[in-house]
Parts: structure tokens; sequence; C-alpha cells
């Protein structure tokens, strides 16, 4: 059964560094960067526990299969030879264990290297997460319409107790991915996280310009931060919706709160703000240039 996708999307994210250039890409040429679980945060991120037992020439096409990825200089008869080698330890009882580990790894490292991921969350509001991802809240969160052509690829991350067990020889395909690429510890599950899914491997990917729909400040941003996406959003040839976040004055929950400083799209300003809306101006902050 498929998820129903939600409405919008969320991807916490800082401006520090190199991030500030990222974010620029998304914003202004409509890019989003699709990395490995390399850079994730959670050592268990796309590293499956396998169950490896299946007929010996089964498992012995799929090394010789997979070894191209992994020892592409290899010539097929010592890509043979090494197959042959790797099956004989395989069926000595007393190497069982040291195989297996050898098979989950080549898989792991396979599954974590060659596959593109982006993550973004239902959750536009979350404390932690502001804390995390977007430089202790002085960053920003972009809002994309999850009904849009690429966004509508999302999957759910499902949250579990145990680490399930794939073996790749075996069960529907769709389940092996759901088990390696979109399953994560409990612990994780404030996040509310979905992921698309490349695999063409990590790199730009576009989207549609009317796919990201907003951005929020962070509660903590500094001014520097708050002109940056004013200055982004002046440039844009569809307007976003602006909003800040804001720390509640009895709870421990974030407003977030239109930008005061926004117009409706296509207001002609009049009186002293009326000098804004030229170019550089503070006002108009969404509407074409």
């Amino acid at each position: 059964m498929m998820d129903l996708i939600p409405e919008k999307f969320y991807k916490y994210r800082s401006l520090d560094g190199e991030a500030l250039k990222r974010v620029e890409r998304t914003v202004l040429h409509d890019e989003l960067y699709f990395g490995t679980a390399e850079s994730f945060n959670d050592p268990f991120d796309l590293r499956a526990v396998f169950d490896f037992e299946a007929d010996p020439a089964i498992q012995r096409a799929d090394f010789i299969r997979r070894s191209h990825d992994f020892e592409p200089h290899l010539s097929e008869r010592e890509r043979n030879a090494a197959a042959d080698r790797v099956m004989a330890n395989a069926l000595d009882p007393a190497n069982i264990a040291t195989t297996t580990m050898m098979f989950q790894f080549m898989h792991n490292r396979m599954i974590r290297s060659s596959v593109g991921i982006y993550c973004v969350s239902t959750v536009p509001d979350d404390i932690l997460m502001w804390s995390h991802y977007a430089s202790d809240h002085r960053g920003i969160c972009l809002e994309f319409d999850g009904l849009g052509a690429l966004m509508a690829q999302a999957q759910r991350v499902r949250y579990v107790l145990e680490r399930p067990s794939i073996n790749p020889y075996a069960g529907e395909p769709e389940r092996r991915m759901e088990c390696a690429l979109l399953t994560k510890a409990k612990p994780w599950e404030y996040e509310a996280e979905w992921r698309i899914v490349s695999e063409d491997g990590p790199g730009p990917v576009r989207f549609g310009p009317a796919e990201l729909t907003g951005i929020i400040i962070g509660a903590a941003a500094p001014q520097a931060t708050v002109d940056t996406v004013r200055k982004w959003c002046a440039q844009r040839s569809l307007p976003l919706r602006i909003m800040r976040a804001q720390v509640d004055a009895r709870s421990f929950k974030l407003n977030l709160l239109a930008d005061a400083r926004q117009r409706p799209a296509g207001a002609i300003p009049t009186g002293p703000d009326a000098d804004d809306n030229r170019p550089g101006g503070g006002g108009d902050l969404c509407i074409r240039k």
C-alpha cells in the first residue's frame, strides 16, 4: 500500500560554509544535491544486516556481478578465480562468519556509495531538527510542494526497534529496498523523514521552479541571513512565501509567522516604502523584478 504524499515537505539547512552555495543553487537555480550515506549523521543508516542463505551458484554469480564495481581492474579470469576462492571459503564451516561479514560489507558499501538520497521532513517546527540541521536555529528551512514532480517520488522512512535482516537473493525487491534504504532506529522517529532515492548516484538534480514554495528563517538567524533570503527571493522568477520562526513566550515550541515585510503578490507600494520596490530595496521581497 502506497503512503499518502504529504502536502508539504521541509528541508532544514545551514547557511555556513559550502552549504550556502548549495542552498543558493536550490533557491535560484532549482537544483537539489543528492548525497550519499557517507554524509549522514546516523552510523547505522544504510548499513543493513544481511542473511546470505542461497544456492552457491546464485551467490557466485552475484559476487562476480558486484565485483565489477569494487575491483574493475580484474580480468575475467582473475574475477572467476576470486569468485572460486570466496565460494570455497563460504562453504567451509570454519569460515562462515568471516565470509558473511565480507559479503555484508560488500553489499553495504555498494548501497552507501552508489545511491543518491535527498532527505526531507513533514515537520517544519521541530526544535531539535532546527538545532541539528540548521545551525542551532540560525539557518533556514525550505518548504516544498509535496505533489510536485520530484517531491512526489519521496518515500516514507520506517522506524523500528530491531534491525531488519535482508536476504539479497530472496524476497521482493521493493521489500529489500525498504529495509536497506528506508529503515531507521526508533529514536529517530521525531524527524518524520521521507527520502527521494536516485539510482543515478549522488550529485545535483533539477526540479520544477514551482516545487519550492517557501523559506522559513530560523528563530536565531542573524540579520545577514534574513538579508540573504530576501535577496534570493527578489531574484526568483516565481514568488516564495517567507516565514519567520519565533520562540513561543510560554511553551517549548516555535511559532511560524509570515514575514512582516512581505507584501501580497502584485501589490503596488505607496508612500514612504514605495522606493523599496526598486531592485535592492527592502519591500516586495518575493515579487519578480
